[in-house]
């Protein structure tokens, strides 16, 4: 008797539309039309096992934005060429040490990658509060016209 099969991949591939929530996608069985990254997907996740990941993201300004982590190592690069981005990405599915030997890659300081996560954090929660303030000014604005109407009311009578 043979030892069973492992039907995961070695890599799975996750697009997303910048939200909090990538979907993963099997380059195998892509479906009727296979998910483009570059414009309605701003980035492009690999993962080889929790602690092994790639990751490019199109940023605002055309420019991508690569970064690698293996366990608790993180580096990253910013191009605005997309040949590179896609040849990293192929030679790290690879295993090809192209991707890591002759990239310049500047290391992720873990206090600066902490940093960064609270400020994405952080910047998510104002935006709420910017939400909050436009209701604030909304209802402030109802209340002052009820006010006003009330005011040209006689309540003598």
């Amino acid at each position: 008797m043979g030892a069973p099969s492992d039907d995961s991949p070695e890599v799975v591939v996750h697009v997303g539309d910048g939200s909090d929530a990538p979907r993963p996608v099997d380059p195998a069985r892509p479906g009727p039309a296979p998910a483009d990254p570059a414009s309605d997907h701003p980035f492009l996740l690999l993962t080889r096992d929790p602690a092994e990941r790639i990751q490019a993201r199109c940023l605002d300004d055309g420019t991508y934005e690569v970064e690698h982590t293996a366990q608790t190592h993180s580096r990253q690069l910013y191009t605005s060429d997309a040949l590179l981005v896609r040849d990293i990405v192929w030679s790290w599915i690879q295993r090809d040490s192209w991707w890591s030997d002759t990239v310049a890659w500047t290391t992720v300081d873990p206090a600066l990658a902490e940093l960064h996560a609270l400020h994405e954090e952080l910047s998510g929660m104002l935006d709420g509060m910017s939400v909050l303030d436009t209701v604030t000014d909304e209802l402030d604005s109802a209340l002052a016209r009820a006010d006003e109407l009330l005011g040209d009311l006689d309540l003598n009578d």
